[in-house]
């Protein structure tokens, strides 16, 4: 899977990367009203990092993860690289 790409969740737009401390992969925010998500997490220095972890979310949520175009992705495969 590319990482830092733009991807939809529960119909918001958030960024597929991997967390900078641990190389786990993860979906940052784009926009500071998506800190009030299930599963957000506070993670930096910073006022805005944030993001989810995917090793946090059910297979069925991850099965919500799609590209822009609403294209499902496999996430459950990114998931396991890091378990």
């Amino acid at each position: 899977m590319r990482m830092d790409q733009n991807v939809l969740y529960r119909g918001q737009r958030l960024t597929l990367t991997r967390f900078w401390a641990t190389g786990e992969p993860c979906l940052w925010i784009t926009d500071p009203e998506q800190i009030g998500m299930p599963k957000m997490e506070f993670v930096g220095g910073h006022p805005d990092e944030y993001c989810i972890f995917l090793k946090n979310l059910t297979e069925a949520e991850l099965a919500q993860i799609t590209s822009l175009d609403g294209t499902p992705l496999d996430m459950k495969e990114e998931r396991n690289d890091i378990e």
